[in-house]
């Protein structure tokens, strides 16, 4: 077994994927590869800390966002057996630094688990047959249908002269708390918007990207609002822009 091979499969080694034989080959190679020993004593470390660090479950955006970086590793040309192997291995490496840049994230900034939230909210819609707990365009059905399910009554309205019909709604749990979820579509696309009572004055929606995704963030009339979709910049832009002039008419 040549280093590159070696080393190649040292993920696997550590987390107990190799056949035996394999296992048993991969440490005869050991002896002969400094460079794949020190490789060794990295993955086990790593290792080593992955397990001291808090138990918590990875949100559905952590899962969102390994399985997208792997399809795109599985979508290239098949390769040589080592080069198979060394993807592998990447991958591997790309579920740990994705994880433990989850998990730091999470602990040294509390906006960003918000954030990751309203990300995992809009995903569950996104993923789902219909996205919605209650379908229909009308804003006098779905906006009754929150009462009882939440302590406010959200503002909803259909956006279709705009370019956004609403698609419905539903209930969903930021920071512990249970909110409303509009859902719209624009074109092939679903909009996730998230919305609460929040003090401050009215601000300008701010358009953002993170992970691929296009978020908006504004206040208006008493609420934050919050947009997550798979959009543009500019469709975003407008999105938010529809959503807020509406709503500052209602009030």
């Amino acid at each position: 077994m040549d280093c590159p091979t070696c080393e190649a499969m040292v993920d696997a080694y550590v987390d107990g994927e190799l056949s035996a034989t394999e296992s048993v080959e991969f440490e005869h190679a050991l002896a002969a590869c400094p460079g794949c020993r020190a490789r060794l004593e990295a993955a086990r470390d790593m290792s080593r800390l992955l397990r001291g660090l808090p138990a918590e479950p990875a949100p559905d955006l952590l899962r969102a966002r390994i399985e997208r970086e792997l399809r795109s590793i599985a979508a290239r040309p098949q390769e040589r057996a080592r080069e198979r192997m060394r993807w592998m291995s990447m991958a591997a490496s790309l579920i740990v630094a994705v994880g433990v840049g989850w998990i730091g994230g999470s602990m040294l900034n509390p906006g960003t688990r918000q954030t990751d939230e309203l990300v995992a909210g809009y995903l569950r819609v996104a993923m789902s047959d219909s996205g919605v707990e209650v379908a229909s365009t009308d804003r006098h059905t779905v906006k009754p249908w929150f009462a009882g399910r939440i302590d406010y009554s959200p503002p909803v309205h259909d956006l279709t002269a705009q370019g956004f019909p609403l698609l419905g709604g539903r209930v969903d749990l930021i920071d512990g708390r249970k909110v409303a979820v509009l859902v719209y579509r624009h074109n092939q696309h679903r909009i996730a918007l998230t919305l609460w009572p929040a003090e401050g004055g009215n601000t300008t929606p701010t358009v953002d990207q993170r992970d691929g995704f296009t978020l908006a963030n504004w206040r208006q009339s008493g609420f934050g609002l919050h947009a997550v979709a798979d959009l543009s910049p500019p469709e975003m832009k407008a999105f938010a822009t529809a959503v807020d002039q509406a709503v500052a008419v209602d009030h």
